[in-house]
């Protein structure tokens, strides 16, 4: 019986007051492979993975291509498997681009997105085989990348553009709002504006460019209908973009929504409205005559399929707080210092109890504001107890600091089919 709101039977689930993860005991894990350790169900993933292409694919008879970004989480087996399920690649960086190709995935199937791109970042996705496409998020890059395939004797290439549909953004916080003219005072770097869209096709055509796609992408983890009625809209007006693109003879192969779509890190959460945005999205993109429909999402698929394991060392109080410390720190998880976010702490050893305290759980890096709870009503915690955080898939060791204190990275092991690999 599910008891609590983050148990998914044969993903999460707690057996005789344990929380295990795929059939495995988190306590097992910790004591095999000790702490900090993060902890990927692979087969969570897939199993967001196919359930994210078969709902959108129910309201389109076009080819649906879902390009994992592969910053949320770049881990080498989850990369095969997705590989294997189908899945292209959303890259964001020239190691990202070579990790995948290294990887197994074919050039053709990996899409090129950068920001604030230099000459460097495009030498090197020119020196990788095959027909990689770059996705252009300026008219610097996109004159500067001519003037390279001049010096490389390239006649053309096969890009598209990022556009800014001109909407107000959307995200789980102010960092992650990636459209529109400011995020809370601060001006958004990405895309083309909506306004110089067509100026932008017809300089690539006249420079011998083959625009095959056009591409948004207005911020990450979204959750209610208002955010998603946003997003709509945006789609609306990427698809008249696209219209007016086809008009000056250019004809799009494929039309690319973004990601953002999220993921519940508090029993409060929506779930994400996937039917409602799957069929309103191609609703409105079923009128263009293009091949494909593309989608970015990361965290959706790998977001709940992780957790960080942490070993309790220090118990404290000070003026009437009780801070719990842990064996690591916003090196291994950045997330709830740099954006303030949530994620559920469970007592893996006691994750059936009832709480009976209120504890601050901190990290243990020199730094007040390595803080990962706060003020949490947990059960009673000892030293040595192990704490999971929940929802460790995405943004979690992808956006690890290796220096800082000079403490080790966490490790990271994967299950597949209930076995557990390295």
């Amino acid at each position: 019986m599910i008891a609590m709101w983050y148990e998914v039977e044969g993903h999460l689930e707690i057996k005789d007051g344990i929380l295990h993860i795929g059939g495995i005991s988190t306590l097992d894990l910790a004591k095999e492979y000790g702490t900090p350790l993060y902890v990927y169900h692979i087969n969570r993933a897939l199993y967001n993975y196919d359930r994210f292409l078969n709902v959108i694919s129910k309201f389109t008879e076009k080819e649906v291509r879902i390009h994992y970004a592969m910053k949320a989480n770049p881990n080498k087996i989850l990369l095969e498997e997705l590989r294997e399920a189908g899945s292209w690649i959303d890259a964001v960086a020239p190691g990202e681009v070579e990790f995948a190709i290294n990887v197994g995935f074919p050039p053709e199937k990996i899409m090129y997105t950068g920001a604030s791109v230099s000459n460097k970042d495009m030498e090197r996705i020119l020196s990788y085989p095959g027909r990689i496409r770059i996705n252009i998020d300026s008219f610097s890059q996109l004159r500067r990348l001519k003037r390279l395939l001049e010096e490389h004797g390239i006649e053309t290439m096969e890009i598209s553009f990022r556009i800014d549909p001109g909407v107000r953004g959307q995200g789980g916080d102010w960092k992650t709002i990636t459209a529109g003219k400011e995020s809370h005072g601060v001006p958004i770097k990405f895309g083309i504006p909506e306004n110089e869209v067509l100026l932008a096709y017809k300089e690539a055509m006249e420079y011998g460019f083959a625009p095959v796609g056009i591409q948004m992408h207005i911020g990450s983890q979204w959750l209610s209908m208002e955010e998603v009625n946003e997003y709509l809209i945006a789609v609306e007006r990427l698809v008249g973009k696209a219209k007016e693109v086809e008009g000056l003879g250019c004809k799009l192969e494929f039309i690319d929504f973004g990601g953002g779509p999220g993921i519940r890190y508090k029993e409060e959460d929506n779930e994400f409205p996937l039917d409602y945005y799957a069929r309103e999205t191609c609703k409105k993109a079923n009128e263009l005559d293009v091949e494909a429909l593309a989608f970015e999402p990361g965290r959706y698929i790998v977001g709940d399929c992780g957790l960080l394991l942490a070993k309790v060392n220090t118990i404290k109080e000070r003026y009437n707080d009780t801070i719990i410390g842990v064996d690591t720190g916003f090196n291994h998880l950045i997330r709830p210092a740099f954006y303030g976010a949530y994620h559920e702490a469970i007592v893996c050893n006691k994750a059936d109890q009832e709480p009976e305290i209120v504890a601050t759980i901190a990290g243990n890096l020199c730094e007040t504001g390595d803080v990962l709870a706060v003020k949490r009503a947990l059960p009673r915690i000892e030293e040595g107890d192990i704490i999971a955080f929940h929802n460790a898939g995405a943004y979690a060791a992808s956006m690890r600091m290796d220096k800082y204190n000079l403490r080790e990275p966490a490790k990271e092991v994967v299950i597949v089919d209930g076995n557990v690999i390295e």
